[in-house]
């Protein structure tokens, strides 16, 4: 029975993981601006650019990774990527540029998902780590995957190619939680 994974998106930020932050640490200021401390950094603070323009709302903040949503996609930036601004954590690039990254990272991806989203691969944790599950079937925007949990439906959105091969935006912990989620929402009710 496929399970709805609908709910995943808001854990995924809406899109796809993409990791702009080196990009980022790239755009430097020509004077050295004090890094955002890290009691700033919090899910719901908004984020700014180097011109103090909203980007976008952190998510999540784990492992000196920061999650931001921007726009309708997802950002994961390096918490020393960010720094200390009057208006809060800002980072050295525009919101144009930002989008502009963000926008060629997902065509990147896009096609890399299309490449190696085939029935019979292996689709492993954010990490990398952990295997959980194998594709079954592929849609146009989602994917059967074949879990120790029964088949389970995901959005493409989800997906990304890591150095290890097909994986998801979540942790093999997220992923166990949504599909425990999913399946309790749709058990019939009483």
């Amino acid at each position: 029975m496929k399970k709805p994974f609908g709910f995943i998106v808001s854990l995924c930020l809406a899109g796809a993981a993409v990791n702009a932050g080196s990009a980022m640490a790239a755009q430097g200021n020509a004077s050295p601006t004090p890094a955002a401390p890290a009691a700033s950094l919090t899910p719901g603070t908004n984020v700014h650019d180097s011109a103090g323009e909203v980007i976008g709302k952190i998510a999540q903040v784990e492992g000196g990774k920061v999650a931001v949503a921007v726009e309708d996609r997802g950002v994961v930036i390096p918490a020393n990527a960010f720094v200390a601004t009057p208006k809060g954590p800002a980072l050295n690039v525009t919101k144009a540029k930002l989008l502009a990254s963000v926008k060629q990272a997902a065509q990147e991806n896009d096609a890399a998902v299309s490449a190696a989203l085939k029935v019979g691969a292996d689709v492993r944790s954010a990490g990398g780590s952990a295997v959980l599950g194998q594709v079954k079937a592929v849609a146009a925007d989602s994917a059967l995957l074949t879990t120790g949990a029964g088949d389970v439906t995901v959005p493409r959105s989800v997906l990304f190619v890591s150095n290890a091969g097909l994986a998801t935006t979540l942790s093999a912990q997220q992923f166990a939680a949504a599909v425990a989620q999913s399946r309790a929402a749709a058990a019939p009710a009483n």
